[in-house]
């Protein structure tokens, strides 16, 4: 759960943070509006970090998806969970396809140009901050890994087409092919720890 801002606060310049609103060089990012939007206090404080509320098993089809799409389109930063839950066995999981229908979304609103989409992958943060302790631990090392630029062309070509089992055939291939380039950062990075025994839920992810 610390992961973003965590990290991402991390890796940035401080100034970013102050000259955002003339610039806007920080992300935007989903959260589960149970979780960031459960109360008005919440609901600010998520809402002044760039955060949209995303509701767990409404489908792709959320108006949510397509602001964020909007804001992709408009060349700022969405940083997105496309495995869409935490998976506590420390290893990458399947990823949801809202992410595939968020990059052809955003490319029919930007006029059929694509965005960059970069894999980004770390490792041993579940040390930091682990399942069931009651706060930080500190000494630990974690890596982070960003890949190039994921070369989409040759799939976006089908977003736009008129038949809508041709359109979810695009998002399942672009989520298909983030997901390999995940699999090749997860590869190359330290494993995370496997903390599936300590997990409250198990079961497969919400819709």
């Amino acid at each position: 759960m610390f992961d973003d801002p965590g990290i991402l606060s991390v890796m940035m310049p401080w100034h970013w943070l102050w000259m955002d609103p003339v610039h806007n060089y920080v992300r935007w990012s989903l959260c589960a509006k149970e979780v960031c939007y459960k109360n008005e206090f919440l609901r600010q404080f998520f809402l002044n970090g760039k955060t949209l509320p995303v509701e767990r098993g409404k489908g792709v089809h959320q108006p949510i998806v397509s602001v964020a799409a909007l804001t992709l389109a408009g060349g700022q930063w969405v940083h997105v969970f496309p495995e869409g839950r935490i998976n506590f066995d420390g290893r990458l999981g399947p990823l949801r396809w809202g992410v595939g229908k968020l990059v052809c979304e955003a490319r029919q609103l930007a006029g059929g140009t694509d965005p960059w989409v970069l894999p980004f992958y770390h490792s041993n943060m579940g040390s930091v901050m682990p399942l069931g302790g009651k706060g930080f631990t500190v000494g630990n090392k974690v890596e982070v890994r960003i890949g190039e630029r994921v070369p989409l062309s040759d799939l976006t070509c089908h977003c736009d087409s008129a038949d809508p089992a041709e359109q979810q055939r695009a998002w399942r291939l672009i989520t298909e092919r983030l997901r390999g380039a995940l699999l090749e950062l997860e590869k190359q990075s330290p494993p995370n720890p496997d903390q599936s025994d300590r997990a409250p839920l198990k079961g497969p992810p919400p819709s």
